[in-house]
């Protein structure tokens, strides 16, 4: 079968990188191909009429023409340029960081609609009040998407209901009762709570979680939770992470 010259992908921007002559090669995640890499001729020059289509998390309408060794964008016409996002550190410090998680854990040419669709409905709130609940939100929802959903209605270790003190082991893939707990010596401190509100995270549509109210030293231990169980499957650091830690946007 021939292949077919032309194509279109609903995209957000995920990664952008100069290679020289006003080119860029973009890194997209659309909802009909998963993740694809693209050369985006003169985008960065002055006059192109690309230019703002292309920027970082942009949700942008592609045609994209097939190459030999890398496909090249043909046409492009932005949808959602995210504009109060742009225009505070922390927004833009969010968006690079569920930009990165979702570049890394996903290989190219495999579609996930569902994952690109939480992708544009975070980056459209997450101008809102709760952004911090927001990326929690994000990060147990797409560790779900991508198949890493944490064990949260028994013990992830014995399958038994969960007693007593608990732990969270993102090695055990998720709550241990107060039998296991011990089993991981890397855990980190966990009690109903938590896991009540790990529930509520992944199962509510990320518009409802401004009715959620979720006292300060709970919101540490949700993060480090959650960013160590993404670390232990990522078996490495988010570069982006360091940065919304460091700056305490997250």
């Amino acid at each position: 079968m021939q292949l077919v010259k032309l194509y279109k992908a609903d995209a957000i921007v995920l990664r952008s990188r100069d290679c020289g002559e006003g080119n860029r090669i973009l890194v997209l995640y659309s909802r009909e191909y998963g993740k694809i890499r693209v050369m985006a001729h003169g985008v960065a020059k002055p006059s192109s009429r690309k230019r703002g289509a292309v920027q970082l998390f942009s949700h942008t309408n592609f045609l994209i023409h097939h190459g030999r060794e890398l496909d090249s964008v043909s046409q492009c016409e932005v949808v959602e340029m995210f504009p109060a996002l742009r225009g505070d550190l922390g927004g833009i410090s969010r968006a690079s960081y569920m930009a990165e998680l979702v570049d890394i854990f996903t290989p190219e040419g495999e579609p996930n609609e569902p994952l690109f669709l939480l992708l544009l409905t975070t980056l459209r709130l997450l101008a809102v009040k709760e952004p911090e609940l927001l990326i929690r939100a994000f990060e147990i929802k797409a560790m779900g998407l991508l198949g890493y959903s944490p064990v949260l209605n028994a013990c992830a270790s014995c399958g038994a209901q969960l007693q007593g003190p608990l732990s969270f082991s993102p090695a055990m893939g998720g709550v241990l009762c107060s039998t296991c707990n011990m089993v991981d010596p890397d855990t980190a401190p966990c009690n109903r709570g938590l896991v009540e509100i790990l529930k509520i995270l992944a199962n509510w549509e990320p518009s409802r979680l401004h009715l959620l109210k979720v006292e300060g030293l709970t919101r540490k231990q949700l993060r480090t939770m959650l960013q160590k169980y993404i670390r232990y499957h990522l078996e490495g650091e988010l570069k982006s992470a360091a940065f919304l830690s460091r700056y305490g946007q997250d």
